[in-house]
Parts: C-alpha cells; sequence; structure tokens
C-alpha cells in the first residue's frame, strides 16, 4: 500500500464515495429514495505462506442479466424474501463456489455494510450481510450453477487495484473494502480520510427509513402514497 498509484486511485475512490454521500443526503430530503436491497457475501480469503494475505474472486458470466464479465465477491447473491440470511449463505456457496458443509464450519459473520449505489435509473440503498471464511491453500472453488466464468486467487494489494477498476461489480467493492479494512490492508496510515470511507461503509439505512416513515407519518401520507 505504498505504491503512489494505489494512493492515487484511493483518493479518487474517496471523492466518488464522498459526491454520493452527498446526492444522498438531497434524496433523502426530498424522499425520493426508494426501496433498500439485501444481500449475503462471502469473503473467501487465504493465509498463503509465501504470498500472505490471499482473496478468492470470480468473473460473472458473460451471460448474466446483471453485471455480465465483471469481477466480483467469491460469493455474493440477492437475499430473498422467505430465505435467512444463514440459508442464502449456504445456498450460494454450494452453488457459485462448492463450498461443502465441512468448509461452512469456519463461517464467520462480519456484521452488515449498507451504502447507496448510483445507476442510470437513480440513487439506491443496498444492505449486505457479510461473512468471512478462511479457506485451505489447496483448496480451489469450483460453480456449479454457470454463473462464474472463472475464480483467481489474488494477493491483498492485487485486490485493492482490482476493486478500483472499472471492471469490477460496483456493489461488491464496499464489501471487500470493508474486510480490508478489518484486516488492517486499509488503515489511517495508508487513507488520510480513513473515518469518512468507514462511515460510508456503514450509512444508517434502517434508522433513516424509520425517520422517513415518520414524516410521513406525521404529514398524514403512507408509503403507498
Amino acid at each position: 500500500m505504498n505504491d503512489p498509484t494505489a494512493h492515487a486511485h484511493h483518493h479518487r475512490t474517496m471523492s466518488k464515495f464522498l459526491k454520493l454521500a452527498h446526492k444522498f443526503n438531497s434524496f433523502y430530503l426530498n424522499g425520493l429514495f426508494g426501496i433498500c436491497n439485501y444481500g449475503v457475501d462471502i469473503n473467501g480469503y487465504v493465509n498463503h505462506p509465501q504470498k500472505g494475505l490471499c482473496i478468492w474472486l470470480q468473473q460473472r458470466s458473460l451471460t448474466k442479466q446483471t453485471w455480465p464479465g465483471k469481477w466480483d465477491n467469491m460469493v455474493a447473491g440477492g437475499l430473498s424474501v422467505g430465505n435467512s440470511v444463514i440459508h442464502t449463505a449456504h445456498k450460494e456457496g454450494e452453488e457459485e463456489a462448492s463450498l461443502t458443509a465441512d468448509l461452512m464450519k469456519n463461517l464467520q459473520s462480519a456484521g452488515t455494510v449498507s451504502f447507496f449505489y448510483e445507476s442510470e435509473r437513480g440513487l439506491f440503498p443496498d444492505t449486505e450481510f457479510v461473512f468471512d471464511l478462511e479457506l485451505p491453500p489447496d483448496f480451489v472453488p469450483r460453480n456449479q450453477d454457470n454463473e462464474v466464468e472463472k475464480f483467481e486467487l489474488v494477493t491483498a494489494s492485487e485486490t485493492v487495484n482490482r476493486i478500483l477498476s472499472p471492471d469490477f461489480k460496483t456493489t461488491s467493492c464496499p464489501v471487500i473494502i470493508d474486510f480490508l479494512i478489518r484486516h488492517g490492508i486499509i488503515n489511517p496510515e495508508n487513507e488520510p480520510r480513513f473515518p469518512e470511507l468507514v462511515e460510508l461503509l456503514h450509512v444508517p439505512l434502517q434508522s433513516l427509513y424509520k425517520k422517513c416513515d415518520n414524516l410521513l407519518t406525521e404529514n398524514g401520507l403512507s408509503k403507498a402514497e
């Protein structure tokens, strides 16, 4: 993380996060944002004897309806109605990366990451339930649902470059940034705006939605209106 180019990437990324935060404030005050999306992510990582901390990434299938061909977290999937978070984690882990029940015994909950992302359709709130999974050095993920082109094990420093590339799925970047922060790869020493970055990865969406509901109620309105 002492590479000047990496520092420049960090600063540009921070600027983008801050711009989104300002846009969110405007949207929130006008009550224009929609239903919150929920997802589940598994950070599959290896403590490699030579390379140190490494992270498994997947390249999404070129035929996927959303984000085709983009690089993504090892396992990531939407949380659908009627399924629990842990059930979704196990289901997606088996389908996307052939994670066995024995491997999943090491699955560790790492909280949530909440953020806003922008597309051509507007600004959207998203909450991801995050899990960390340490994997043996000889494990190689295998896809079972034809939604992954390939997997690649990359070092922590290369992961930073990868997530800042336009070839990476936008909504998975915050999850991996959170992982890199929790493992000390991104820290106050190499990221001058570290506190802001941490805050923007944990936008209090639930509280904000409650405030919005209260404002609507006080004005005699409802979500349906």
